[in-house]
């Protein structure tokens, strides 16, 4: 029988009150609240979002559970977890402690985490007024709530706690007994510790809790080279220090997309995101790495704009992103076909959930299952060639 080759959705935690949003923006606070409050800037802008199975607490057991067999039962074998450490503090952790990894059938579905190890700021939607940026990152005004520090010893207290925490555990994605690692911003990492220590530290402490070493996945932005992420031209010398592999989070745009975007009109067709995400995939398999394709379903990340601006703006000046239009069921499968096609053991897709990013599968009131159908029907597929 043909091996299954691994569908992952990233997992993006944000939809329960976590402890630092009810500190920041008052109790209750989860990204849903972002949600119910968009409103379409153009005619034809398909917002709000409305889940078909409400704003739940996706930290309520129960709704994991429904969320595990969903996944499962469409053709899903795993979540990719946005894990979050800054320094120690643990945020928007919840969802995978205290109720993936105590569901009852947990083992229907693999996972792994990439650290997500970028700073945490104010989104505009939550400022009064109409200022730049998006995440309010170092390079972009907005007070900072979570900055992310890197060090050798904080690196070592990750590794151990993951692998007591995370690594050990029976449903764990590993490769030849490796746990699966990945890290969103190497960039950012490098900065304070150099890549050989890096891999030196990683491997170190996995050896130490019995396990071979660490299977390394970086996250490769969509672009040559960037100041802020690894693009496809710094792959060599990942290749060179020992990195065993790569993928892109986020493949939809390129850097060069303002050329193709009207200002007055800051969107572009979903066909036009197919294009650019096999243009990545094949740039970076170019790099030499082993290469997971991610298959992007955004983007729209108007939930998070600020509520003063008006259609149109200067997006550019704003560094806001443009809207995401046209994007089907069909467009979806045709682009998830190409990665399933491809020389390698694992497709992932951005995402599970990422519903303030446009970026979802699960079900919603004005496509409904479309799309996980879809993702079920191509799973199928595979196994019968």
């Amino acid at each position: 029988m043909k091996k299954a080759k691994d569908i992952f959705a990233i997992y993006f935690p944000s939809w329960h009150p976590d402890r630092h949003y009810e500190q920041w923006y008052g109790k209750g606070f989860s990204e849903w609240e972002l949600m119910k409050t968009t409103k379409p800037l153009f005619p034809g802008h398909q917002q709000p979002k409305v889940p078909l199975w409400g704003y739940f607490d996706e930290s309520d057991p129960v709704w994991m559970e429904k969320q595990i067999d969903l996944a499962a039962d469409h053709g899903i074998t795993g979540f990719m977890f946005d894990w979050y450490w800054y320094s120690g503090e643990q945020f928007l952790e919840k969802p995978l402690n205290e109720t993936f990894l105590q569901a009852p059938n947990r083992n229907r579905l693999k996972f792994f985490l990439m650290w997500a190890n970028h700073s945490w700021g104010v989104w505009p939607a939550m400022r009064t007024e109409a200022s730049v940026g998006m995440h309010g990152s170092e390079n972009q005004s907005g007070k900072l709530l979570l900055k992310m520090l890197h060090s050798e010893d904080d690196l070592r207290t990750v590794m151990d706690y993951c692998c007591q925490k995370y690594f050990s555990c029976e449903n764990y994605w590993k490769i030849d007994g490796k746990p699966v690692y990945s890290i969103y911003n190497s960039n950012r990492l490098f900065e304070f510790v150099p890549p050989a220590d890096v891999l030196k530290i990683m491997h170190e402490t996995a050896r130490k809790h019995g396990f071979p070493g660490i299977y390394t996945l970086m996250n490769v932005g969509c672009c040559e080279d960037n100041d802020y992420f690894c693009g496809w031209g710094r792959i060599p010398k990942m290749k060179a220090a020992g990195f065993d592999s790569v993928f892109a989070y986020n493949s939809g745009l390129r850097r060069d997309y303002l050329q193709y975007v009207d200002k007055d009109t800051p969107t572009y067709d979903f066909s036009f995101s197919m294009q650019n995400q096999q243009y990545c995939w094949e740039r970076i398999a170019e790099g030499g790495l082993p290469f997971f394709p991610s298959v992007s379903l955004g983007g729209d990340v108007s939930p998070r704009w600020s509520r003063d601006i008006t259609w149109p703006w200067d997006f550019a000046k704003l560094s806001y992103y443009p809207i995401c239009i046209n994007k089907t069921a069909e467009k979806f499968g045709k682009l998830l076909r190409q990665a399933m096609s491809m020389d390698t053991s694992a497709v992932f897709i951005n995402a599970w959930n990422e519903w303030s990013e446009g970026m979802f599968l699960l079900p919603e009131k004005h496509v409904g299952n479309a799309f996980l159908d879809t993702v079920k029907a191509i799973a199928k597929e595979s196994l019968a060639q």
